[in-house]
């Protein structure tokens, strides 16, 4: 007859305490891959956003109608007319 192997009590315990770590351990790795994930579409986003951005400013520095560009933004930022031009100023939201 064979002889049957006990596996002794310190044995199990290190078993049952390395299971516990290794999923203690798989469940926070899960949980930074999500973050990690989350922070990379925002990033992507963002990145994105900054090539369009990129875009028009190249297409306003490689366009002819720079003028134009800066008449808008003297209208629309600082309040400037055109001579001749009337402005009407809305005061019943006020």
């Amino acid at each position: 007859m064979k002889k049957k192997r006990r596996v002794s009590g310190l044995a199990k315990t290190a078993t049952a305490v390395f299971a516990v770590y290794a999923a203690f351990t798989m469940v926070s790795l899960q949980l930074q891959i999500a973050e990690k994930k989350e922070e990379q579409a925002r990033l992507r986003a963002q990145i994105e956003e900054q090539e369009l951005r990129n875009a028009e400013i190249k297409a306003l520095l490689e366009s002819e109608n720079s003028d134009e560009y800066v008449a808008r933004i003297a209208r629309e930022k600082l309040g400037y007319i055109s001579p001749g031009e009337r402005v009407f100023v809305d005061i019943s939201s006020k």
